[in-house]
């Protein structure tokens, strides 16, 4: 068995760069390293790439985080591995999507910028827990998220079930697959602020 370390020096450095509080708060994007495993480890990659969704996991206390990963050439012909943010799941007896509860809810607001009636009390990559002080949950919504450090995104929610007189779990649909990236990418910034050991001192 050899005794060199499964990742390179640099792929170790990519790995702390993610993990890094310089990416809290910051718009939206893509961080990418450069694959060199030599011609026939790149050729397996990019083949595996084209034909499989590849993904990293990493293990943080009870919950498991999946980072979509993706092959791409670059301007010189290299091999680029790009990160995704990642969903990040409870492990239990029941294997269900973490959720943020949030320290102060966020208002929903309409097509014109305006509060609504509805606030976010806890949110998921693919659900919402609305609530209203005054009214019952809506059977459905189509209202704007204004999620902190990225412009408002557009959603629409359809209540699951609800949870005691003024607040109901709802599933969403998003327009584009980049707004559920934007929504991890917020859960993943502020699941590390919970914990510490992802932090990286500089």
């Amino acid at each position: 068995m050899s005794e060199q370390p499964t990742l390179s020096s640099e792929e170790l450095d990519f790995i702390r760069e993610v993990f890094s509080s310089q990416l809290i708060g910051k718009p939206l994007s893509i961080p990418a390293f450069k694959v060199d495993g030599g011609p026939l480890a790149n050729a397996l990659l990019a083949r595996l790439g084209g034909h499989a969704k590849l993904s990293l996991e990493a293990q943080v206390d009870n919950c498991r985080m999946t980072f979509p990963l993706q092959m791409v050439d670059d301007e010189l012909h290299g091999l680029l591995l790009e990160m995704g943010a990642p969903s990040i799941f409870e492990d239990g007896q029941v294997r269900r999507p973490w959720r943020l509860e949030l320290d102060e809810p966020l208002v929903l607001r309409d097509k014109h910028g305006e509060d609504s009636a509805l606030l976010v009390y806890e949110i998921a990559p693919d659900s919402l827990v609305v609530g209203s002080p005054m009214l019952e949950p809506p059977e459905r919504f189509s209202l704007w998220l204004p999620l902190p450090g990225f412009e408002s995104l557009p959603i629409k929610g359809q209540r699951i079930r609800r949870i005691g007189r003024h607040r109901a779990a709802y599933g969403l649909q998003m327009q584009h697959s980049e707004h559920a990236e934007r929504i991890r990418q917020f859960i993943f910034e502020q699941y590390r602020q919970q914990h510490p050991q992802l932090q990286i001192a500089r």
